[in-house]
């Protein structure tokens, strides 16, 4: 099913807009910054949250121009938190692609993340709103706060559900809800209705993420076996959490020795298979349907049908997505 003409169909011509003022912003009078940016701009993803944006302002009319300020921060904080996230976690790829750290070095990586980050300051300051002003740098904190959380985890022996939501919401969900209820807050919205936006951009978002860690366990096309990098890189996800938490075996040399980062092929390999042969997957999926009846539920009756399938659309894309 072509999910993305359901969910662009009602803001092609918005999203054009949107297009054409973000990619002029990848361009700086240093020569040395300019080969940067290009490099950034040749990797640009799918760009699901100003979709978000967009789409949220929609529900109320005419998009204004301070909402296409919005829709450039999101997403340039994003991209920001990326290269800073590759940085920490060493990884020389970014959707299929060199990673910035990989291109250029460790340093040139975490100045050019600043610089992106910077520049979403600068977008969101356009809004001449300070609500959001105050949201987005506000939300650059709460970025950080959730990966040193994940780091902080790699020194705890447990495994806990909660912990796993609270690392996932400020690492990725809280930047979908920021993408909400900031665009509902510029086109006018209630009190309500921001709120409202707000828990569908939340629930979006750990949708998002658990998608991304259940592709985790999905055959590479190099092996015909799971990359298993999240536990690699000493990451318990939801389908490990809860498959190793349900089981009568004592997990807890292996939790150690993956989440000291010293772990044996074998053992990551160990924990891999029992979790995809003990339900480990099938809940986190079944976790993802509950959580996307959630956010249609918290969407205000107003919406126009086609935009009400093209929030639907969304969802599914979020969770039938592949690498």
């Amino acid at each position: 099913m072509d999910y993305r003409k359901d969910i662009f169909s009602p803001i092609a011509d918005e999203f054009d807009e949107f297009s054409r003022r973000y990619t002029s912003l990848f361009s700086c009078e240093n020569q040395a910054v300019d080969l940067l940016l290009k490099f950034l701009l040749r990797r640009k993803g799918k760009q699901m949250r100003p979709a978000l944006v967009l789409l949220t302002s929609k529900c109320f009319g005419q998009i204004p121009d301070s909402v296409y300020h919005l829709a450039s921060a999101v997403e340039l904080l994003h991209q920001g938190s990326l290269i800073h996230d590759d940085v920490v976690d060493e990884s020389e790829k970014r959707r299929g692609l060199r990673s910035a750290n990989a291109a250029f070095d460790n340093r040139i990586a975490v100045l050019l993340g600043d610089f992106i980050v910077s520049k979403a300051l600068k977008e969101i300051t356009a809004t001449d709103n300070l609500d959001s002003v105050g949201a987005l740098s506000g939300l650059i904190g709460t970025l950080s706060e959730g990966e040193i959380t994940q780091l902080n985890a790699l020194g705890q022996d447990n495994l806990s559900e909660d912990l796993y939501f609270e690392i996932i919401s400020k690492k990725t969900a809280n930047l979908f809800s920021s993408s909400t209820s900031l665009a509902a807050l510029l086109s006018g919205a209630s009190e309500q209705e921001i709120k409202a936006f707000h828990t569908f951009g939340l629930i979006a978002g750990l949708c998002f993420q658990i998608m991304d860690d259940i592709l985790d366990y999905h055959d590479t096309d190099e092996t015909g076996k799971p990359s298993g990098n999240d536990l690699k890189e000493g990451k318990f996800t939801l389908p490990a959490i809860y498959a190793l938490n349900s089981s009568d075996r004592d997990w807890s040399s292996h939790i150690k020795a993956i989440r000291g980062l010293y772990a044996t092929p074998f053992q990551i390999a160990e924990v891999t298979e029992y979790t995809l042969s003990n339900g480990g997957i099938q809940y986190a999926e079944n976790k993802m349907q509950e959580l996307k009846k959630q956010a249609m539920d918290s969407l205000p009756a107003f919406i126009s049908s086609d935009l009400r399938k093209a929030f639907q659309s969304y969802l599914d894309l979020i969770v039938n997505r592949q690498k």
